[in-house]
């Protein structure tokens, strides 16, 4: 049997934060054995990790349908129970050619470094605003095949539904929708997140760390400011330090369930 974890990311209560499934492995070669398990899971991210000793771990991710590293989420999942089973406070976790260093503190908040991004302008995509329902595009921007969509208010954003098939048909991977929080002062974050992905087989919507870190390089002009806090869809909370090399994305994360698959894993 294979040992599997879940864990509410960005949320330091169970089943509040976005889902990641974590599994130790010792071969990664049978990938689709692999994708068939994170299929069977349905997180957004599962993470496949093997721990390489003095606090190196190797990893590969998957969505339920791809093979690769797109949300961020598993990384951070992947870190809490690191820590969980060996206490340690600083380790890496390469992903392909990436190294990612974490850093857990006192109060187990997670900090994992990403390269800071250059956004570039985007088009607005044919039938985009019917995908979402009608909502107004403000602005637009892209990057690394995800693009960004600003609409007016965090109410309208939270209320937002999207058409999961009509934005298969939009030539991006992945799409974040977000707003400020100039109108309504009464909330305590900067901008907040909704990411839609069904072209990745996410069929919900999530937020993600590596969209954070997307939205600070598109909201840090605007705010004046490099240390900024996101919200997600449910209590998820984004604390971000941008600077012009790294972004520092940091949060809380909670094991919700621990269990075991019958099928052996290598």
């Amino acid at each position: 049997m294979t040992d599997f974890w879940i864990v509410d990311t960005f949320c330091n209560t169970p089943l509040r934060g976005v889902p990641a499934t974590v599994f130790f492995i010792d071969d990664f070669s049978n990938e689709n054995l692999l994708q068939s398990i994170a299929m069977e899971m349905n997180s957004p991210e599962s993470i496949f990790l093997k721990d390489l000793q003095n606090g190196i771990f190797e990893s590969v991710c998957y969505t339920p349908t791809t093979k690769g590293l797109f949300f961020g989420n598993s990384l951070y999942a992947g870190a809490k129970v690191i820590y969980s089973k060996t206490k340690l406070r600083q380790f890496s976790i390469t992903c392909g050619i990436r190294v990612f260093a974490i850093n857990v503190s006192d109060d187990e908040k997670i900090e994992i470094r990403f390269s800071t991004v250059d956004l570039e302008k985007a088009p607005t995509p044919l039938n985009l605003s019917n995908a979402l329902n009608g909502e107004l595009v403000v602005s637009l921007a892209a990057c690394k095949g995800e693009l960004i969509v600003e609409v007016r208010s965090p109410s309208r954003l939270q209320d937002l539904q999207a058409n999961m098939d009509m934005l298969r048909g939009i030539n991006y991977d992945s799409f974040v929708v977000t707003t400020d929080t100039h109108y309504e002062t009464n909330l305590d974050y900067d901008f907040c997140l909704k990411v839609f992905a069904p072209k990745l087989g996410v069929y919900r919507a999530i937020s993600s760390p590596i969209a954070c870190a997307k939205l600070s390089a598109y909201w840090i002009d605007r705010m004046g400011k490099s240390d900024l806090t996101a919200s997600g869809i449910k209590e998820e909370r984004f604390y971000i330090k941008h600077e012009n090399e790294f972004t520092y994305i940091s949060g809380y994360c909670s094991i919700s369930t621990q269990g075991s698959l019958l099928t052996e894993v290598p």
